[in-house]
């Protein structure tokens, strides 16, 4: 990973719509030169897609909330069956430690999220946080230059 990608990988994670010209001006490139990187860096699965940030309180989901879950013993498979199911379920990683899974949700109610922890019940145990607000949301660590190997160009 050189410099120019790394810069050109910020510029996107703050705006994935910025255009070809526009990055190149950010990283002294021409509108081809950065739109062949740009490409490089999917081709090789760094980029792995664009997407809107939403707001889900503006869009009538206004409770999101971190749920850990301790599934029983032998219920893993039916368990990642069902969280595939779930609509209400906006991402979900398995990670270490007793609570293997912790979903992330969002759901228009507190009835609305009480249905969904019903649902999961018969699977596994449940621990919940609400999601008060998020004064950190990146794609990437602010400072990656100092985390990242950064070869020279």
């Amino acid at each position: 990973m050189d410099r120019i990608n790394l810069n050109l990988l910020k510029a996107l994670s703050e705006n994935a719509r910025m255009s070809y010209a526009e990055l190149g001006k950010r990283v002294h490139l021409s509108a081809p030169a950065a739109a062949e990187r740009i490409k490089k860096l999917e081709d090789q699965g760094v980029i792995t897609g664009y997407k809107p940030s939403l707001n889900l309180e503006k869009m009538g989901i206004p409770i999101t909330a971190l749920v850990e879950c301790e599934v029983y013993r032998t219920k893993e498979r039916e368990f990642k069956t069902l969280v595939m199911t779930l609509d209400e379920v906006i991402e979900c990683y398995n990670v270490t430690g007793l609570q293997a899974f912790i979903l992330k949700v969002g759901v228009t109610s507190m009835s609305a999220l009480d249905l969904l922890l019903e649902r999961l019940i018969d699977l596994s145990d449940t621990n919940t946080k609400m999601i008060m607000s998020m004064p950190i949301n990146e794609e990437m660590p602010k400072n990656i230059e100092k985390l990242t190997e950064i070869t020279e160009s």
